[in-house]
């Protein structure tokens, strides 16, 4: 094996099987799913077009999976919803590649995050575009939520051999697999731990480090040995390209981003070795940014496209025709339609001088891809979303740039908190970074929209009994949360807030979660690790509970659907559940001997509505249920439940329907019970698993009805297919 002689064999550390996703132990339900329109809002940090076939673009996400673009229809295509709870890992898409010599072959890297409880990333491979995949488990971390996400792609594919690959990872060096990613082994020649962009070019590979002052790596004999590239510059290279005249851009910046940078510059690698600075703007005392974005056109030579990386409210993308002598700065002659999306408006600072001003260009601009095949044709990814335009050619004479925001039915948006009242919007999201919104039809984009848009509204509670009464916790806010007494149509500022922002150690805390009693008389919060407050006077005065838990994160307190002044908390440490009759003030056991839980695993509590006292509580181990807090049943057949809610219940049934996303007989998805937990059908199948999901949300007013809110996926509804 050469310069590989001390390579790991992969195999030999794990498991390395192709594997299928699993075969549904039921028929499921026909149901159909599709997303609440809303339009982006979450970090889209890479695109690829094939670079041999036209109208093959792909485009990658933090935490909401992968994307096919569908040109004729002008929407995006989901690739990862058949991955289920313990395949979540997988929609964190480090990488992406393809096959230049076959089309329909597709690549992708998956992790979420690099700390020790994490799980190990996975290769992933599809023979038809991504609509199916096999999976090769790997024995490391990546992280597609990790700082240096916006990076180049890591992994590549031999133009002159299909089964050869190359994976570069956060932090744990440069892999190479002889066949097709089923096994892998650890270059050795490859020093450096963390790898940001790997680029082939016939025997040569360069190989990028991501450890401040490394620079550029070449090995000029197929990965048998790496060296420094001489005259690199000692910061982080971020992305490369190559051109047709063998000169190599590499953007650089001090940090890995997507924030936390201060510094950068871009430089090209001549063929005879020399480097030469050909930065757009230099950071200066009162402006600190890198560079990260980089593409050529593969018609032009010497046509580049650069974009700045944290230089926030004045990121911009720069256009060069000669090889970066001089650039063509894009912003000040682009327009950013966002006439589609109502919420963008604001977000993109264009509400104060109205929709048809020119925005910023966005920030996290860490993807930017010219298509080969149509030079007029950029697109580039920011932190809320798409742009793309097809008249880059303006540029060269002055005129507009249009950009459309090309989000249609790629959805990243992160749901924090779901609910759908009986009445007002059928369902009302809290939405991490971009607000919320509420939709009256989700066939249709939202019909009110949890302003400012600037704001992450960590959850959102109705009263019961009068669901025009809700509130909303939002932790940019001056009090950290919102009322609304005209069911979600205006809001206004909570009076006063118990929340400690930062506690004595420093630690950020976030506003956490708010519960409305049932005749929207009382409020309980539960702010980030603190202890339950109550008011009696919607938000004039707080008061700390009695009788409440030890903080910890991911507490909360809901409130009963039926009896005003009644909130319920669930105790995992101790296993039991919590009463108050006193609106708040003090809470006492209620149900006990239900499971103990550590860790992650936090259990969900949820009261039944219309039904005073009734509380089902989901657990790793099985579903629990009791109506007096004296006795307490557990469901049968069903071996673990992580979330529960509840829906209009089916003809002639007068309790509601019961949705559960959890195991049935072992199997795991989305279930619908219409007799109290007796029988269980299951409602996804398993092509739309979801991955993770942060709530679900029955309907009360439209039986069969189940909002659900998938990590990194937005709003999604699923409905019983009409026969």
């Amino acid at each position: 094996m050469g310069g590989m002689a001390k390579a790991l064999v992969l195999s030999s550390l794990c498991v390395v099987l192709s594997v299928a996703l699993p075969a549904a132990a039921t028929t499921p339900a026909p149901y159909s799913w599709a997303t609440a329109p809303w339009g982006g809002g979450g970090f889209v940090d890479g695109f690829l077009y094939h670079p041999a076939v036209k109208g093959i673009l792909y485009a990658r996400t933090d935490v909401g999976g992968m994307y096919r673009y569908d040109y004729a229809g002008q929407k995006w295509i989901p690739l990862m919803d058949a991955f289920g709870h313990d395949d979540a890992n997988c929609f964190g898409v480090v990488t992406m590649a393809v096959d230049v010599n076959n089309p329909d072959r597709l690549y992708a890297t998956c992790g979420l995050y690099l700390n020790p409880q994490a799980p190990n990333a996975a290769l992933l491979r599809s023979d038809d575009r991504g609509a199916t995949w096999q999976k090769t488990p790997l024995p490391f971390k990546l992280g597609g939520n990790a700082m240096g996400r916006g990076d180049g792609e890591r992994l590549q594919v031999d133009p002159a051999n299909g089964d050869v690959l190359w994976l570069g990872t956060n932090q744990d060096g440069l892999w190479k697999s002889n066949d097709r990613g089923v096994t892998f082994v650890r270059v050795a020649g490859f020093v450096p731990k963390s790898v940001t962009v790997v680029l082939l070019a016939g025997q040569t590979i360069y190989a990028a480090s991501g450890e401040t002052g490394d620079g550029l790596y070449i090995s000029h004999d197929d990965g048998q040995t790496f060296a420094p590239a001489s005259g690199s510059p000692k910061l982080i290279p971020h992305q490369m390209a190559l051109d047709t005249d063998g000169a190599l851009y590499v953007t650089f910046s001090d940090g890995l981003g997507p924030h936390s940078v201060t510094d950068g510059a871009v430089w090209k690698l001549k063929s005879d070795g020399t480097w030469v600075d050909i930065t757009p703007v230099h950071s200066d005392p009162d402006s600190h940014f890198g560079y990260s974005g980089i593409d050529i056109d593969r018609q032009h030579q010497g046509t580049v496209a650069v974009t700045s990386s944290d230089r926030y409210g004045k990121d911009d993308v720069w256009l060069s025709h000669d090889g970066g002598t001089t650039w063509t700065a894009i912003g000040p002659l682009a327009r950013h339609h966002t006439e589609a999306w109502p919420w963008l408006v604001a977000y993109t600072d264009g509400a104060e001088r109205g929709p048809s001003a020119r925005q910023n260009m966005g920030h996290w601009m860490d993807g930017v891809k010219i298509n080969p095949f149509d030079s007029n044709e950029l697109i580039y990814g920011t932190g809320y979303g798409v742009w793309k335009t097809n008249d880059l050619g303006h540029a060269d004479t002055g005129g507009t740039v249009n950009f459309d925001f090309a989000d249609n039915n790629l959805e990243e948006t992160v749901v924090l908190g779901l609910e759908s009242p009986p009445a007002g919007p059928h369902v009302i999201a809290a939405v991490g970074d971009v607000g919320g919104a509420g939709w009256d039809d989700t066939r249709q984009g939202p019909s009110y929209l949890l302003t400012p848009e600037h704001e992450t509204d960590q959850s959102i509670a109705f009263a019961g009994a009068n669901p025009k009464i809700m509130a909303r916790t939002a932790d940019q806010a001056a009090t950290s949360g919102y009322i609304s007494t005209d069911g979600a149509k205006t809001w206004t500022p909570m009076p006063a807030s118990p929340r400690i922002a930062k506690d004595a150690d420093g630690h950020a805390h976030t506003s956490g979660k708010i519960a409305v009693s049932a005749g929207g008389t009382m409020l309980v919060w539960v702010p980030e690790a603190e202890q339950a407050y109550f008011s009696l006077d919607r938000g004039q005065t707080w008061t700390a509970a009695k009788g409440w838990p030890a903080p910890e994160r991911g507490q909360e307190a809901i409130a009963d659907k039926v009896d005003d002044g009644v909130f319920y908390t669930y105790d995992r440490a101790t296993g039991v559940i919590l009463k108050s009759r006193d609106f708040g003030a003090a809470f006492q056991p209620y149900a006990e001997g239900l499971p103990k839980l550590t860790g992650w695993d936090h259990g969900q509590l949820r009261a039944v509505p219309g039904q005073a006292g009734d509380l089902w509580l989901a657990a790793p181990g099985g579903l629990y249920h009791t109506t007096d807090g004296r006795y307490v049943s557990k469901a049968k057949d069903v071996n673990a439940a992580w979330q529960i809610t509840f829906g209009k219940g089916a003809p002639w049934h007068v309790y509601p329907a019961i949705y559960l996303w959890g195991k049935v007989k072992g199997q795991a998805g989305l279930w619908r019970s219409d007799d109290v937990s007796g029988h269980w059908i299951r409602i996804n199948d398993d092509t739309h698993q979801f991955g993770n999901m942060r709530a679900i949300a029955g309907d009360p007013r439209e039986y069969g009805t189940l909002y659900i809110a998938p990590d990194g996926r937005g709003v999604m509804v699923g409905r019983p297919q009409v026969k």
